[in-house]
């Protein structure tokens, strides 16, 4: 279950929710994120549902900019038959 349907109906709300805090604190997607979980008490593990598939991708994006994460293998070399 969503425990963010009070304040968001849906995860685009909530997505930009988030990107407007971004541009106007000037802090990070993963940061305000983080924020929004402590300040309202939330499980951070139940925020997933509701990030959007372009969130995801910028958060992606940051963490791997922070070195938080490796880049995935964009083009993966195929080894020659044995």
């Amino acid at each position: 279950s969503i425990i963010l349907t009070k304040k968001f109906r849906s995860p685009v709300e909530f997505s930009l929710y988030i990107e407007e805090r971004v541009l106007k604190e000037k802090i990070g997607y993963i940061d305000v994120i983080i924020d929004y979980c402590k300040n309202h008490d939330i499980d951070i593990d139940n925020v997933g549902k509701l990030i959007t598939k372009s969130l995801k991708e910028k958060i992606q994006v940051e963490a791997e900019e922070s070195n938080l994460m490796k880049p995935p293998c964009r083009n993966p070399q195929k080894k020659p038959p044995s």
